[in-house]
């Protein structure tokens, strides 16, 4: 009922289901797409699956993480473009976590499904592939740019690591999300400035898809007029102002380059400080994370 009148190959689908059955729902995807005769290796999205977000969030730890990401990724094997690992930095962006917090624990948490699940006898490169990093874009212009840039190259540098060969698995796949945490409340229609030039940011540091928040969101249930608007910011970027014709536009720019290498470097040093006490679980169960944020 739900994909009825929906072309898979055509567009990217994205899943998000009580976490206890996402591999029911993997399972039941898979003989969907083979019923009506899709070219599995063209069909491209994700099902949201993330053990640690809700220990971030919530505060609970709920089921075998280790099982289920094993089973996820044996029940997609049919769909190789298809990412159900999802390290949800969004949720540090808008908790008001810096720039280089946020990069900085999302490597560590992408390198703990890499870690426990290479152990677990998964090749690298299987893990790597199945992995989809959600970012939040804040709205500082020049930095998120540069953050998006030196994500793509730490994250290749990590999973060179345990696979020097995997270099098409090395690449992020990144979704990024406009912040609800600057959002405001008294003069709505400002949001619409700052979502635009989050989103404008996002796509010029190459992130492969993204969400503009509806200017109301903050007070209301998003309507029809705030959605449409919402999706329009996206297309003016697009279909008017051409960025998905251009690849890494700041590339060669002293100012962005110096600021990539920065955050790149605060961000890497980060990231080896949580490795060194234990790893990303650790870090999150002993409430260390959570506390750096606030």
């Amino acid at each position: 009922t739900l994909l009825n009148g929906i072309q898979a190959e055509c567009v990217e689908l994205n899943f998000s289901t009580c976490q206890g059955h996402v591999v029911e729902l993997a399972g039941l995807l898979v003989a969907y797409f083979q019923k009506k005769d899709y070219d599995l290796t063209k069909l491209q999205g994700s099902i949201n699956y993330d053990y640690f977000n809700k220990m971030l969030a919530k505060g609970k730890e709920k089921g075998d993480m280790l099982a289920t990401a094993k089973a996820l990724i044996e029940a997609t094997d049919a769909l190789p473009e298809y990412r159900v690992l999802n390290v949800t930095a969004l949720t540090l962006n808008n908790a008001g976590s810096y720039i280089y917090q946020e990069l900085g624990y999302a490597l560590a948490w992408g390198n703990e499904y890499l870690n426990q699940l290479t152990e677990a006898g998964v090749p690298a490169a299987v893990v790597a592939r199945k992995i989809k990093f959600n970012f939040g874009i804040s709205s500082n212009y020049f930095l998120e740019i540069a953050k998006f840039r030196a994500a793509r190259m730490l994250w290749a540098n990590i999973v060179a690591s345990y696979d020097a060969e995997a270099k098409c698995a090395a690449k992020m796949r990144v979704h990024a999300e406009t912040s609800t945490f600057n959002l405001t409340l008294f003069d709505a229609h400002v949001n619409l400035l700052r979502t635009q030039t989050e989103a404008m940011s996002a796509a010029l540091g190459g992130v492969d898809s993204m969400t503009v928040s509806p200017f109301d969101k903050t007070y209301a249930a998003p309507d029809e007029f705030s959605e449409r608007m919402a999706r329009n910011q996206q297309l003016l970027l697009k279909e008017e102002s051409h960025f998905d014709k251009v690849i890494d536009p700041a590339a060669g720019s002293y100012y962005i380059e110096n600021l990539t290498v920065s955050i790149a470097k605060q961000a890497w040093e980060l990231f080896l400080a949580v490795e060194e006490e234990g790893g990303f679980y650790t870090a999150v169960k002993a409430g260390k994370v959570q506390a750096a944020v606030n």
